[in-house]
């Protein structure tokens, strides 16, 4: 019996798919963060019931919703999350609740698994998707009139349905095979769940280590046996930002364009500000004026270098109360950052974004964090556009990617929480503790590690200061 999701870990990979169903995928427990997701999509879920029967249902004039029922066909097994059953035309239509505000690129061809296997044995007719309204505001109370959309889809459907098909008569083949050397593999061995199948012998320095390579060159590199970087073909054809780094990692050579770096750095202007943000999101926006997955700034760290050899200084702030964090963040914030000096962020994207959602909920905080933005470097693109690579830093920029070869005697290893996911839960659930002694474990971790995130920033300037000279 084929399931619905045994189709989407197909399109993920076949290899995925006859690893599972032959015991060979390899089976973790969820993350914290996983069961947060978890729980955010069945807390949409249940929220899109209510709206479905109080705001979908009464627009048929005589109809009934049919809840998570499952349906077979044949060797093809689907469970609907709503179906509603309109009884003057006898048809049905299906309602696929996601918990996202947009299409993503599983959603029309599970839509269209649905509707091949339920088709089977009711007469459908329309089929939609129920996502989250990302223009809806919450006010004081959650409109879920207003908190959904429901696109329909049944055009998309129709013309997907003849290749979903087949896939799915190939999904059927490739379970029912005993070996897997003819079974396709995937692409992405970074995050593969059967990484001695998909990518056996992979080298520690591969076509993988590409950053931004088409899943089709990818593929014509994995077809032609080349997996070592060092096997590449000179005549293969990169960008040429994917070609110096192919450089760098094939020479195992640092490459350093030192007037750029120099450059830069130079055109700070001090006191220079290192400033990071940790935030929190839910599906349902939970305070006025919040979007669906609104994004909370509940702490920040910021270390000030000065231009006159003064000992670095070191703020922090952290919320420890439940309600929205970021009116009295911004007040602190805007006590310890002052008019002039360069504000500098990993990924500016993130940072920046943030000022400005901040600037829309608290105008009285705009033309600060308008400033802010205004007067940010983001010290991540001196790695990210190619000025300074090095084949350790393996084709990626994140800091916990560069931090260990620039850095070495920092480490986020040792601490009790280093990554963000693992911070924006361990956040969550230490405002809505009452164990005073957790609560305050949980805030010496989370301040040692945004506290971390902006000392890293200043030993790689550091860093990069030396290189240059």
């Amino acid at each position: 019996m084929l399931t619905k999701s045994d189709f989407l870990l197909y399109l993920e990979a076949p290899m995925h798919l006859w690893a599972k169903d032959h015991g060979k995928l390899q089976i973790t427990a969820p993350s914290t963060y996983d069961q947060h997701l978890m729980k955010q999509g069945y807390q949409v879920e249940k929220v899109a019931h209510d709206y479905l029967t109080q705001y979908v249902l009464p627009k048929y004039k005589h109809a009934e919703l049919l809840w998570q029922q499952t349906y077979v066909s044949g060797e093809y097994q689907s469970r609907a999350d709503g179906i509603i059953h309109n009884l003057d035309t006898d048809t049905y239509d299906i309602y696929e609740i996601k918990s996202s505000t947009s299409e993503k690129k599983d959603h029309l061809p599970d839509a269209t698994v649905q509707s091949i296997v339920i088709g089977d044995s009711l007469n459908v007719d329309k089929i939609h998707l129920v996502l989250l309204n990302d223009e809806y505001v919450r006010g004081d109370s959650l409109d879920i009139e207003q908190l959904f959309k429901v696109p329909d889809i049944t055009t998309d459907v129709e013309e997907m349905t003849v290749n979903v098909l087949a896939q799915m008569r190939d999904a059927l083949r490739i379970i029912k095979l005993d070996e897997y050397s003819s079974v396709l593999n995937c692409l992405s061995p970074k995050s593969c769940p059967c990484i001695d199948l998909c990518h056996p012998d992979l080298p520690p320095y591969s076509i993988y280590n590409v950053p931004n390579l088409t899943p089709k060159k990818r593929r014509e590199l994995e077809d032609a046996k080349t997996i070592a970087i060092n096997d590449v073909d000179l005549n293969f054809t990169f960008t040429p930002k994917q070609q110096k780094i192919v450089d760098v990692l094939q020479s195992r050579t640092p490459f350093l364009d030192k007037p750029t770096v120099r450059g830069l750095l130079q055109g700070l202007i001090y006191p220079l500000y290192f400033l990071d943000y940790e935030t929190y999101d839910e599906a349902m926006p939970l305070y006025r004026g919040h979007k669906p997955y609104q994004k909370m700034v509940f702490q920040y760290s910021l270390h000030i270098v000065s231009n006159n050899n003064d000992e670095i200084q070191h703020e922090e702030y952290l919320a420890r109360e439940q309600g929205d964090p970021a009116k009295d963040l911004l007040k602190h914030l805007r006590s310890r950052i002052c008019d002039t000096g360069s504000i500098i962020v990993w990924n500016k994207g993130f940072e920046g974004g943030q000022n400005k959602e901040m600037g829309e909920l608290y105008p009285e905080y705009k033309e600060f964090l308008v400033d802010i933005n205004n007067r940010m470097f983001d010290l991540m693109e001196i790695v990210s556009k190619g000025y300074y690579l090095h084949p350790d830093f393996k084709g990626r920029w994140s800091i916990k990617n560069v931090l260990p070869v620039m850095v070495p005697e920092l480490s986020y290893n040792d601490l009790d929480i280093n990554k963000g996911d693992m911070a924006m839960i361990a956040w969550w659930e230490m405002i809505h503790s009452t164990d005073a002694e957790a609560k305050q474990k949980t805030t010496e971790s989370l301040l040692k590690y945004c506290g971390l995130d902006t000392l890293a920033m200043v030993k790689i300037w550091e860093k990069l200061k030396e290189i240059i000279a």
